[in-house]
């Protein structure tokens, strides 16, 4: 039996690391849209720690370590709720790599 996709309208980024039965739930991008996720998720955590560098290098240590936090935290954020929202929580990435499935 041939498993599918979690819904035929939804557009599928993101697909789980590891089969079903295995304990990790990780998921990994399976679209371009999905890796443009993670590169902006990078992106918010470079901008946030050079933020936070500037904000320490003109004095202000703790303010730019609470300017860090605050924005790899938002960033970590989009990305999690990303792949739960635009991830198939079923099938792994070594199905749609063997074009079992099409996203």
């Amino acid at each position: 039996m041939e498993r599918k996709p979690m819904s035929l309208t939804q557009e599928v980024w993101f697909a789980r690391c590891f089969p079903l039965g295995s304990m990790r739930a990780g998921m990994a991008p399976v679209h371009w849209k999905g890796w443009l996720v993670l590169a902006g998720f990078v992106a918010g955590l470079g901008a946030s720690g050079a933020f936070g560098a500037w904000l320490a290098s003109i004095g202000l240590a703790v303010k730019g370590i609470a300017a860090f936090g605050i924005g790899a935290f938002g960033s970590a954020l989009g990305l999690i709720r990303a792949t739960h929202k635009k991830g198939d929580h079923v099938n792994c990435v070594a199905d749609y790599e063997k074009g079992k499935l099409r996203v």
